[in-house]
C-alpha cells in the first residue's frame, strides 16, 4: 500500500473512533431524542407553512438559496497535523493518494447531508411546480453533481496563493452555484446540466491560470484546525473536550475590554473577556443570537415566540458554561498568586453579562404590536434569572 494512503487510513480510523466516542456521550444526554422530536415537529410545521404560503411566494429563489447553501459550503477534511510540515512535505510528490482519499471521505459525508437537503426541499418544489416538477432522483443527481463540483472547486481554491484571488474564486463559486440552481428550477435538468459543464470548465480555466501551488500546506492546516475546533465546540455541549486555542484579533471589540481597570481582582475578568471575544465561542454566540433574533422577528404567535426565545437562550447558556475550561490546561494562570476561585467567578461573571445582553436583545421583537402580550415581559426576566442561576452555581463550585 502507498505510504500516504496508509497514513490516511490510520488517521481516518482514529478520527471516526473519536467522533463515535463523543457521539455516544451526546446520545446519553438525550440529544438524538431531542433531534427526533425536532424533526417530527419540524415536519408538521413545514406542512402547515407550505399550505399557508401565498402563490406569489418566490419558491424557486427559496429552493435555490437552500441548495446553494448546502452545495457551496464544501470543506475538505484533510486531518492534517502541524508535524506534517516536517514529515509529509518531503513526500509531496507521492502525497496524491492521501488527498484523494480525503476528498472522497468529504464527498461521502457531505453527500448524506445533500440527500437530507434535497429531501427537505422536495415538498416545496412539488408544491410549487406540481406536475411540472422533476423527479426526486433527477434533483438529487444534480445536487450531488453540484456538491462534487464545489468540493473540487474548494480544492482548487486551496491551491491559489493570493488570498484576494482565493476569496474572489470562492465568491464566484457561490454565485455560480446560485445561478445554476435557479436555472435548474426555472428551465429543468437538461438546460441546467449544459450550463453546469460550461461553468465548471470556466472555473477550471480560472484556477489553471492562477498562481498556484500543488499543496498549500499552511492554508490546509489552518482550515483543518478550524474544522476540528468547530467539531470539539459542538461536542463540548455534552462532555469536556480539549479545545484548541485559535485566536482572532477582533480589534474593535478588544478596545472595550481594554477599558477594564487594571486591578488585581480584575485579572481573570480581563482574561476571560479577551478569551470570549477572540475565540470561536464569540462567533458562535453572535450567530445564535442573530439567527434567533431573525426568527423572532417573523414569529407572530406568543407561545412559539416564547419557545424559540427559551431554546436559544438555554443553548447559549450551555455553551458559555464551557468558558472557564479554556485555560484549565494552561500553566500560566497557575503561576499567578491568585486564588482559583477568582478564576471561576470571573468566568461566570463574563457569561452572566453575555446572557443578560442576549436576553435583552431577544426581547426587543416582542414589542411588535402584532405579537405583544403582557406575559411576554416575563421572558427577559426568566432569561436574567437563568443567567443568575448559572452564575450562582459557578460561584458555589468555586467556593467548594
Amino acid at each position: 500500500m502507498n505510504p500516504a494512503k496508509a497514513i490516511w487510513n490510520k488517521r481516518a480510523n482514529a478520527h471516526l473512533k473519536t467522533v463515535a466516542r463523543y457521539s455516544s456521550y451526546a446520545g446519553r444526554s438525550g440529544f438524538f431524542l431531542f433531534l427526533l422530536i425536532a424533526v417530527i415537529a419540524g415536519s408538521y410545521g413545514y406542512g402547515k407553512l407550505l399550505s399557508a404560503l401565498p402563490e406569489s411566494f418566490p419558491y424557486r429563489a427559496a429552493l435555490a438559496a437552500w441548495l446553494t447553501l448546502i452545495a457551496a459550503v464544501s470543506p475538505i477534511r484533510t486531518l492534517l497535523r502541524k508535524a506534517d510540515l516536517i514529515f509529509l512535505v518531503p513526500m509531496e510528490s507521492r502525497i496524491g493518494p492521501y488527498f484523494r482519499a480525503a476528498f472522497l471521505y468529504s464527498f461521502a459525508g457531505q453527500s448524506f447531508l445533500t440527500l437530507c437537503a434535497v429531501t427537505i426541499a422536495m415538498p416545496m418544489y412539488q408544491h410549487a411546480l406540481g406536475a411540472g416538477a422533476e423527479p426526486f432522483l433527477a434533483v438529487l443527481l444534480f445536487a450531488l453533481a453540484m456538491k462534487f463540483a464545489n468540493l473540487l472547486g474548494s480544492w482548487m481554491e486551496s491551491g491559489i496563493v493570493r488570498p484576494g484571488e482565493r476569496a474572489s474564486f470562492r465568491a464566484a463559486r457561490w454565485i455560480g452555484s446560485a445561478a445554476l440552481f435557479n436555472l435548474y428550477f426555472s428551465l429543468g435538468f437538461i438546460a441546467a446540466s449544459a450550463a453546469f459543464f460550461a461553468v465548471l470548465a470556466a472555473m477550471a480555466l480560472w484556477a489553471r491560470s492562477s498562481r498556484k501551488v500543488t499543496v498549500n500546506w499552511l492554508y490546509l492546516l489552518e482550515k483543518e484546525a478550524a474544522h476540528q475546533t468547530n467539531m470539539l465546540l459542538f461536542f463540548n455541549w455534552f462532555i469536556d473536550t480539549d479545545l484548541p486555542s485559535r485566536v482572532k484579533p477582533r480589534r474593535l471589540w478588544t478596545r472595550f475590554v481594554q477599558r477594564i481597570p487594571v486591578r488585581r481582582e480584575n485579572t481573570y475578568l480581563f482574561l476571560y473577556w479577551m478569551t470570549l471575544i477572540r475565540s470561536d465561542m464569540f462567533g458562535m454566540v453572535a450567530r445564535m443570537t442573530l439567527l434567533s433574533f431573525i426568527i423572532l422577528m417573523f414569529t407572530e404567535r406568543p407561545l412559539v415566540y416564547a419557545a424559540v426565545y427559551l431554546i436559544f437562550h438555554t443553548v447559549t447558556a450551555v455553551q458559555l458554561a464551557s468558558l472557564e475550561r479554556y485555560h484549565r490546561h494552561s500553566v500560566w494562570p497557575a503561576l499567578y498568586p491568585l486564588p482559583v476561585s477568582l478564576r471561576r467567578a470571573s468566568a461566570a461573571s463574563v457569561a452572566f453579562a453575555v446572557q443578560l445582553a442576549q436576553a435583552a436583545v431577544l426581547a426587543l421583537p416582542a414589542f411588535r404590536p402584532d405579537v405583544f402580550t403582557p406575559w411576554l415581559l416575563a421572558l427577559p426576566i426568566a432569561g436574567a434569572a437563568s443567567a443568575a442561576f448559572f452564575r450562582f452555581r459557578a460561584s458555589r463550585d468555586s467556593r467548594d
